[in-house]
């Protein structure tokens, strides 16, 4: 997408400004640490401080003669650094100087984006002088058509390291190949689910409803900078569908890392939702937490994820990793399938081959609503994939529905439960970018109308299978 370029002209008022906060109006003096900033295509000028490095405007707005509720934000892009201005929303009635979100200056548009600027009377009054070529990127000019697109109902917000190349990562993590969405999509036009009398409440979250194995269902693991998201949505439903097939007499997590490399010979090179749940049934999986022990579990499990975490898509937040491409989270290559436990391995989990757990019984799936909820009923959360658009890159939080941008991929994850929220329903889905990201690292999507594909079909370990852990059977299991 080609940028969109904006001509600005900037200057440095002579005299310092007589009101000691920023933005003000430049025929007043700018402060030190400002400079009078025109937008070509806007008429008048405002005072410029700088972003600081950390994208930080200074929020010191003037307050008088009438109260200003436009935010500081870092909105034109140089070559020569960032410039601040005050971003409102442009209307027919915000530019007629009368009481708005700008005060005394007035709320104009340029390519759907709202700055407040001072109108000069005449030419003579500009104070103005140098003319600079500065961009406005494409990931905030998405921001910006997401957050005014009418009826929306999620949050977006930029992301510094998506701003030139938004979707490029993307790609990587959606992990499911194009081949398994076609398939899937052909799965849910052929398939009709089998109607039970089984009444759906409005809402569930299978944390809530299984409290025994909330600690196992809650678990938010993070596929570090690889695209086996296909192995990690298996691997966390199947440890959860195995605590509530086992009523918690087994808890823990099966690893993602077994699953991934060798389930696939290149796993971080994308795969299918399949194909996991077959393994696991025939060859089985080991236990296996989070990369050095990180996770709710700790370390002592047999083959724990080696790939270090990593800040994904959404704006920084309080997430301590590196982002993606960045110095400890660089693009990762697909590992050797394991055929040992580590190292740090504590018992019972220190036998490979004895820490296998296997599932009888075919891999199940469901397709629509109704089919994946009563699936998650009875058994617990499942796996699904949907298609990732590039906006997906800028989700906060709400519910996800798509608004702007192209096709990046397919992207595997798994829904834990549904609600209503403001009489939408969403479906709530566990991601695999660690807890940083978006709801505590779940997303809510629309429900019921295949939003994205997720309805297309869900894959889950048979409601009545019987488990076991090596050469031996757990007895006693009901659903």
């Amino acid at each position: 997408m080609p940028l969109k370029k904006l001509l600005f002209v900037a200057g440095v008022s002579a005299t310092l400004a007589t009101n000691p906060t920023h933005y003000g109006n430049p025929k007043k003096g700018c402060q030190s640490d400002e400079h009078a900033v025109q937008v070509q295509g806007l008429s008048g000028d405002f005072c410029s401080p700088s972003c600081s490095s950390a994208g930080v405007c200074p929020s010191d707005v003037p307050q008088k003669p009438k109260k200003v509720t436009a935010t500081p934000a870092c909105i034109p892009k140089s070559a020569t650094g960032k410039n601040c201005a005050l971003k409102c929303t442009p209307s027919a009635e915000s530019d007629n100087g009368a009481a708005n979100e700008c005060g005394a200056g007035h709320c104009q548009s340029i390519q759907g984006i709202g700055i407040c600027t001072f109108k000069a009377a005449n030419a003579s009054e500009a104070t103005t002088t140098d003319v600079v070529q500065v961009r406005l990127d494409d990931n905030q000019a998405m921001v910006e058509k997401i957050q005014n697109t009418p009826g929306v109902l999620w949050t977006a917000g930029v992301n510094e390291k998506f701003q030139h190349n938004p979707s490029g990562t993307l790609k990587i993590l959606a992990g499911v190949k194009s081949e398994a969405m076609a398939k899937r999509e052909a799965f849910a036009k052929a398939y009709e689910p089998e109607l039970t009398s089984m009444s759906l409440p409005d809402s569930f979250d299978s944390e809530k409803n299984w409290p025994h194995c909330a600690k196992v269902i809650g678990d938010i693991r993070d596929q570090s900078m690889c695209g086996c998201c296909w192995a990690f949505g298996a691997a966390s439903a199947a440890s959860d569908r195995l605590c509530i097939a086992t009523k918690a007499k087994v808890m823990v997590p099966l690893s993602a890392f077994d699953v991934c490399f060798c389930a696939s010979s290149d796993g971080c090179q994308g795969g299918d939702i399949e194909s996991p749940w077959d393994h696991i049934s025939s060859e089985g999986a080991v236990t296996g937490g989070q990369v050095n022990g990180t996770g709710p579990f700790g370390k002592g499990m047999c083959s724990d994820f080696s790939l270090p975490h990593c800040h994904h898509h959404g704006p920084q937040g309080t997430d301590p990793y590196p982002a993606e491409g960045k110095p400890g989270c660089e693009n990762q290559q697909s590992r050797t399938c394991p055929k040992k436990c580590d190292d740090q391995a504590a018992a019972p989990h220190t036998e490979f081959k004895d820490d296998k757990w296997r599932f009888s019984g075919r891999t199940s799936s469901a397709s629509r609503e109704h089919g994946i909820a009563q699936a998650i009923m009875a058994g617990g959360p499942v796996e699904t994939a949907f298609t990732v658009y590039t906006d997906f890159a800028n989700y906060v939080s709400g519910i996800y529905h798509h608004v702007s941008g192209g096709v990046e991929g397919g992207h595997a994850v798994r829904i834990v439960g549904w609600g209503v929220d403001s009489g939408t329903k969403y479906w709530k889905v566990a991601n695999s970018w660690n807890p940083y990201w978006g709801e505590k690292g779940y997303f809510r999507i629309k429900r019921g109308g295949n939003e994205c594909g997720i309805e297309d079909q869900v894959t889950f370990s048979p409601t009545k299978a019987k488990w076991s852990q090596g050469s031996k059977l757990v007895e006693d299991i009901v659903v």
